[in-house]
């Protein structure tokens, strides 16, 4: 009943106008689906696949051919397809390290479909990845250029990517590229600061944090501590959703009372479920606030195995499940990436907003395909009501 609920809610807020709708997504790839490989012909010469993006060649950081498999471009069909207002990435952007590349990619599947974009560092988005020097800060690099393609209505302040603050409306989101630098609590002093600070000032009606990284516990694939629970609780104790990428499968957590434990200085991991609701995320600010976590690391490049299981998931979406996790549904090869698409009223007052896991069709969808995926009255991976506590303070 309440999972029929969520999808309601997600049908009501798909046919209004006054609902900010938003595609989280993260570890995309740049979209190549059949990238082939290199071959010698009859004559002795060697051949190299194409694959284009926005009409021009699309090359590596080392000027070779693009030949990861990925299928972005279809993720991004399936955000323009549901009617999204702004993509939001959550860091490990085209895996080839080419912000040029990268641009072009997003000119022809965003930018020029009317889509806004903003994204956070992921670890392989940092500078000396691949050995380019300015990958991330650079002139050309990913910051300069995306950092010209803020959203529409948006108003933002800060360090794009890295301590960088954009609401929308009513919907705060705090991009932070806490952990992508150096691991540990210690290593982000900064990077916390700055979401206490942004979050703190903020009168939002609904807040998101939204960094790559990850804690071990907090994420259901093999990816290791990065972030520091602490990250987490300052978020939770302003009653704000939490989105990450990093690890590639997909996971959602019941609604959360505590990451860690502060002790000596030093969070410790203290992980305390709030609410075993599989259908409802209860979003609250205070000492003793809620908040939860939605991993959405299958933008495109990879869906892997669930390896682990710390008990706070309601939902996981991986190509193979741990046999003692009922939560947990098998992703079909055809069906394996896509985005997590959510609903924020932008009427003050509304205190639920609704959220969706979409993926995309099989390889060679038609247009009609990716309309029905994009609609909830397809089938459902995870639909999920996402609600706030109005006497937070």
């Amino acid at each position: 009943m309440r999972a029929l609920l969520s999808l309601v809610l997600f049908l009501a807020h798909s046919e209004r106008s006054t609902a900010l709708r938003v595609a989280f997504l993260a570890d995309t790839g740049i979209g190549n689906s059949k990238p082939g490989s290199v071959w010698t012909d009859f004559r002795g010469n060697v051949r190299t696949p194409s694959y284009k993006v926005d009409g021009v060649e699309c090359t590596k950081y080392d000027s070779s051919y693009c030949g990861e498999f990925s299928r972005a471009k279809d993720v991004f069909r399936l955000a323009r397809e549901a009617k999204a207002d702004v993509i939001v990435h959550a860091g490990d952007l085209d895996y080839v390290s080419s912000p040029e590349s990268w641009l072009r990619f997003l000119t022809e599947h965003a930018f020029r479909q009317g889509v806004g974009y903003v994204a956070t560092k992921g670890n392989h988005d940092v500078d000396g990845w691949d050995g380019v020097e300015n990958l991330w800060s650079g002139p050309r690099g990913y910051q300069a250029l995306l950092s010209r393609q803020i959203p529409r209505r948006a108003k933002t302040y800060g360090a794009y990517g890295e301590d960088f603050s954009m609401t929308i409306g009513n919907t705060l989101f705090i991009l932070s590229s806490v952990g992508s630098e150096q691991p540990g609590e210690s290593a982000n002093t900064e990077h916390y600061e700055f979401l206490e600070r942004a979050l703190a000032s903020s009168d939002a009606t609904w807040k998101v944090c939204v960094w790559h990284m990850t804690q071990n516990a907090i994420q259901s694939s093999y990816k290791g501590d990065a972030t520091g629970f602490g990250a987490y609780e300052i978020c939770r104790k302003h009653g704000a959703l939490i989105v990450t990428g990093h690890a590639h499968v997909y996971s959602r957590s019941y609604t959360m009372k505590r990451f860690g434990t502060k002790v000596y200085g030093y969070t410790r991991q203290d992980l305390q479920v709030a609410d075993w609701d599989r259908n409802t995320i209860r979003l609250r600010a205070g000492d003793d606030g809620t908040s939860g976590v939605c991993v959405v690391g299958i933008g495109g490049y990879k869906n892997e195995a669930q390896l682990t299981d710390s008990g706070i998931w309601a939902k996981v979406y991986s190509t193979s499940c741990q046999r003692t996790d009922s939560t947990c549904e098998r992703a079909r090869d055809a069906n394996k990436f896509g985005l997590l698409l959510c609903d924020f009223p932008e009427d003050a007052a509304a205190r639920a907003g609704s959220c969706a896991l979409r993926v995309v069709p099989g390889l060679g969808a038609d247009a009609a395909a990716f309309r029905a995926r994009a609609r909830a009255q397809t089938t459902v991976i995870d639909a999920f009501t996402i609600t706030r506590d109005s006497s937070s303070p």
